[in-house]
């Protein structure tokens, strides 16, 4: 998939300006927070306990910037080494890749 622009409108008829469409695809190990960061950003919300994502979520999230839409297409991947051979079907075609670790175990990072 690749970005897609365009125009849009607002209500009342004006010219809303851009609208860009990104694939976004978060990668790491199991249990590093890639969930928790997603749910922040598009619910604003944090639980202590997230219960491990099976294969991959997706979600996404529009923020505005200047006269500029965004929408991310956002890509929560399971970390289970059961799972790493899906991880190249959900990151294809991505436009941006955000790579989550624990700063407390430098093994996370190792992937």
């Amino acid at each position: 998939m690749a970005n897609r622009t365009g125009t849009a409108q607002r209500p009342n008829g004006q010219t809303q300006g851009k609208i860009c469409q990104f694939k976004l695809v978060l990668l790491g190990e199991s249990a590093v927070g890639k969930s928790s960061l997603v749910l922040r950003f598009v619910k604003g919300q944090f639980h202590e306990y997230q219960e491990s994502t099976i294969g991959a979520a997706f979600l996404t999230q529009t923020i505005c910037l200047d006269d500029t839409t965004v929408k991310f297409e956002i890509w929560d991947t399971a970390g289970q080494e059961r799972y790493h051979s899906l991880a190249p079907m959900y990151y294809r075609g991505a436009q941006a890749a955000i790579v989550v670790y624990d700063i407390t175990n430098q093994d996370t990072f190792g992937r």
